[in-house]
């Protein structure tokens, strides 16, 4: 994953919520410290999911390029499903669904603001996608 190369500042599951207003508006009003770790991984999901979908027909963007994104996407996605199982002591299948409905609702914001180049600048702010336990 090329997030793991690049030395990325770390940002607040607070920061990111606010970066997706209104979708997120509620989280973005809690504080960093009590917003659900799944939280920034499942956004960083959308706004690469976004990234990803959005450029699929651009001919400037190499396939490998896409293929890093949507794996990227997944990473985070994988992430906040982790985070998701072990804080809520949940099925495998309920997190699925319930991160997959988390992000869903904020893909098309996120894509509206691809075209203003917003979803990358929150790319590049994401922290790394931690391992599942």
């Amino acid at each position: 994953m090329h997030r793991r190369r690049c030395a990325l500042a770390p940002i607040s599951a607070g920061l990111l919520t606010a970066l997706a207003r209104p979708a997120f508006s509620q989280a973005a009003n809690t504080s960093s410290s009590t917003a659900p770790r799944r939280e920034a991984p499942a956004i960083c999901a959308a706004a690469c999911l976004a990234n990803w979908q959005d450029r699929l027909s651009d001919p400037s963007r190499a396939p490998t390029m896409s293929t890093l994104i949507k794996e990227e996407f997944e990473q985070y996605r994988l992430a906040a499903i982790g985070y998701y199982e072990k804080n809520r002591k949940a099925s495998k299948d309920e997190a699925d669904r319930n991160i997959d409905g988390h992000v869903k609702p904020i893909l098309a914001q996120f894509i509206a603001m691809d075209k203003t180049g917003t979803p990358e600048a929150c790319i590049d702010k994401c922290p790394q996608p931690e391992e599942r336990n």
